[in-house]
């Protein structure tokens, strides 16, 4: 959902209206790659992320933050929620996550921590997103699961009573897992990208907020309308809850929440080695000073 104001600003035109000629291109987990290579000038990140590049010695920095909620659920199998009641079950399990490596699978392994299941007392495996995950969860291939991104509404809706262990797109949720206020989607540039290119950072930054302000002025429905046909399902109702849930989690102008930044450093410290024992300034990583009214 953190990319949906990415691609919305292109249907809406909002980036010919500033004079940007915007090439989206999508490249699943090569992202940073790309961005580092210089094949592209901007990412869709996560800043939980951006602090790992950072961590890396790489000059990055978020200068739009899309989302202040996260979006992560862990949801149980329907084969296993007679015997998996909490976390603390979880132990000896398979647990899904969409990729090794990727930020869900990091969120899992801190939050079964935190409930005092080790790493070594259960098995993350590679589920993949969408239909293949689903499948995998209903047909009892691993006991349970971590998704993001909304995927839970059409387990839910063929499976009632499934159990839901966490769901920290709420704000309970949230102050449980991370115990402050947080950033999650973020527009990431280099920073010679940016000291380069001011102004085209400041049209882009205008167009992804009057994405965001259009977004909360419009129904669920009518962003579903908006949005190019390959991010729709042929299920409208399904489409709708999702983007009814996910818009919850938006930032209103792109600014980065305060105290988010020293939040997600303490979290991302807690399960990645390089970024706890790295030294690196925590505000070279994000910045406002691009936003419309900001200088």
């Amino acid at each position: 959902m953190w990319c949906l104001p990415l691609r919305l600003a292109e249907r809406l035109g909002y980036y010919q209206d500033d004079g940007l000629d915007v090439e989206i291109q999508t490249l699943q987990s090569r992202v940073a790659e790309a961005l580092i290579g210089g094949s592209v000038d901007v990412a869709a990140f996560n800043y939980d992320s951006t602090l790992m590049l950072a961590a890396e010695g790489r000059r990055v920095r978020a200068f739009f933050i899309t989302t202040r909620r996260d979006g992560k659920v862990l949801i149980v199998s329907p084969k296993a929620t007679g015997r998996i009641r909490g976390a603390e079950d979880l132990k000896g399990a398979l647990v899904g996550v969409p990729a090794a490596g990727s930020g869900t699978n990091r969120w899992l392994h801190y939050y079964l921590a935190t409930h005092g299941v080790a790493e070594a007392q259960f098995s993350a495996v590679s589920i993949g997103y969408g239909a293949p995950a689903l499948a995998a969860i209903e047909h009892g291939q691993v006991d349970a699961a971590a998704l993001t991104g909304g995927d839970h509404f059409y387990l839910l809706r063929r499976n009632p009573g499934l159990r839901i262990l966490t769901d920290v797109s709420t704000a309970e949720g949230m102050q449980g897992i991370y115990g402050g206020p947080f950033a999650g989607g973020n527009m990431l540039a280099k920073q010679e990208w940016l000291d380069r290119n001011p102004d085209t950072a400041r049209r882009l930054a205008r167009a992804w907020q009057r994405t965001l302000q259009w977004i909360a002025a419009h129904t669920p429905e009518e962003i579903r309308e908006k949005l190019p046909a390959e991010m729709r399902s042929p299920d409208a109702a399904i489409d709708v809850q999702v983007i009814r849930w996910g818009r919850e989690a938006y930032t209103t102008d792109g600014a980065m929440p305060k105290g988010a930044p020293e939040v997600m450093k303490r979290y991302v410290d807690a399960s990645v080695a390089k970024v706890r024992d790295a030294k690196f300034d925590l505000a070279s990583t994000w910045t406002n000073e691009y936003l419309p009214g900001k200088r």
